[in-house]
């Protein structure tokens, strides 16, 4: 993951669009604290989708399973 300022961003915003489409994570900082995160199109659906939570979960399920037997 990378860190730019607000200021950084508004001066790089086509160059760091195009990071963004390939993969790379932004966060995004002004007066030092982070306010956002820059994340591509398919990464945040994949985390509003919670495919990613349902794959631990039935991991999670097969460890109690196997606890429980």
């Amino acid at each position: 993951m990378k860190k730019i300022t607000t200021n950084e961003l508004q001066n790089q915003l086509s160059k760091v669009i195009k990071e963004v489409e390939t993969g790379e994570i932004y966060e995004v900082n002004r007066y030092s604290k982070s306010v956002a995160y820059l994340v591509s199109k398919d990464e945040f659906e994949n985390l509003i989708s919670g495919a990613g939570c349902k794959a631990c979960l039935q991991d999670l399920r097969k460890i109690a399973k196997k606890i429980n037997e």
